[in-house]
């Protein structure tokens, strides 16, 4: 058992010391799948101007929504390590425009995926993934706008890949050559309750006294992401654990809780949840795992042969584009228009 007491957490540092990154690259897939839906609402819907939210009685109608969404500021994307500021119908317009050169590319060099192809890439996908279509489909769009997405993926794999073969030994040798890469280390499989006072932390405490689950404790008490998930953290290596935290967790049995953490400031508090320890393992090379590994040695081996980014270029250049008089017209223009 741990000591009574609480771990002093600097403030300025995430006080799980926990890597986040997958946690904010699907917020950021999320925001950007929202700005993507704008571009794909029809007008017609729009036209009928329903309310999107009544706040007091003062409606928030759809095409109000749409234009402030349009011009959105403080919004970009990173190029080269650094952050650009654009709207979000700039950046989306761009990126179909991209889309829409990668896949007339891909059937100008007769590699153009096949509706059988797609089909199939989906259903790979959902076996991977359970509820993979299902979990697209929720965020407001359709089966024909999953197979969308996956003719433009497709187009720039097999643009990449003209040429290349990998065969089935290949893969094996890789895999065999490059074990380690493909061995998980020992994880710890980790849940947390994060609250802000006194009184939640109080609320906690009596429904884990009670006898409810950590994970259900989570979902309804906890202020950090994580609750969406019953609070849990991911299967979680030594190394990835801050020094803060490491001693803690790699020293709590199977099924123990911590008592209450709180940062320096006092503002956060925190108990975790050790459910599981996860040996060392190797993963075995199953269909899964070697398509994964087939992919990137076609990849790999396909950016040597085609400069997919110079096609695009010379795709781009050789394109016509019609502006339809849109406020962002004189943008697009200075990057279509000199060609």
């Amino acid at each position: 058992m741990h000591p009574a007491g609480r771990l002093i957490v600097p403030a300025n540092v995430p006080i799980s010391q926990i890597n986040r990154q997958n946690v904010q690259g699907q917020k950021m897939k999320r925001q950007f799948l929202a700005f993507s839906l704008l571009a794909a609402l029809s007008s017609a819907a729009f036209a009928q101007d329903k309310p999107m939210l009544v706040v007091n009685g003062d409606a928030i109608n759809r095409s109000t929504y749409s234009k402030r969404l349009e011009v959105l500021p403080g919004v970009g994307k990173l190029v080269n390590g650094r952050f650009v500021e654009a709207t979000p119908g700039f950046l989306t317009l761009q990126q179909l425009v991209n889309e829409r050169l990668m896949i007339q590319l891909a059937k100008d060099k007769g590699v153009a995926p096949t509706a059988k192809e797609i089909d199939d890439e989906i259903a790979v996908r959902e076996k991977e993934n359970p509820g993979f279509v299902a979990a697209y489909t929720r965020t407001g769009f359709t089966t024909d706008d999953l197979k969308y997405d996956i003719l433009v993926q497709l187009s720039e794999f097999k643009l990449t890949t003209m040429g290349i073969t990998i065969t089935d030994f290949q893969v094996s040798k890789f895999y065999e050559d490059n074990k380690i890469r493909y061995t998980l280390p020992k994880r710890y499989k980790v849940r947390l309750i994060a609250v802000s006072s006194d009184a939640e932390k109080k609320a906690v405490d009596d429904a884990l006294a009670g006898g409810k689950a950590f994970s259900e404790v989570a979902t309804q008490h906890s202020k950090d992401v994580s609750r969406f998930d019953g609070g849990l953290m991911g299967e979680l290596p030594e190394g990835s654990l801050g020094d803060n935290i490491k001693p803690i967790v790699t020293n709590m049995q199977k099924g123990q809780t911590t008592p209450w953490l709180s940062s320096a400031d006092n503002q956060t508090h925190i108990r975790l949840f050790l459910e599981d320890v996860l040996a060392e393992k190797v993963v075995p090379l199953d269909e899964s795992l070697k398509r994964q590994i087939w992919r990137t040695m076609m990849v790999d081996r396909g950016r040597i042969k085609n400069d997919v980014p110079k096609m695009m270029e010379n795709k781009r250049k050789a394109s016509q584009f019609e502006f339809q008089g849109t406020i962002f017209d004189r943008q697009l223009k200075e990057i279509y228009d000199g060609k």
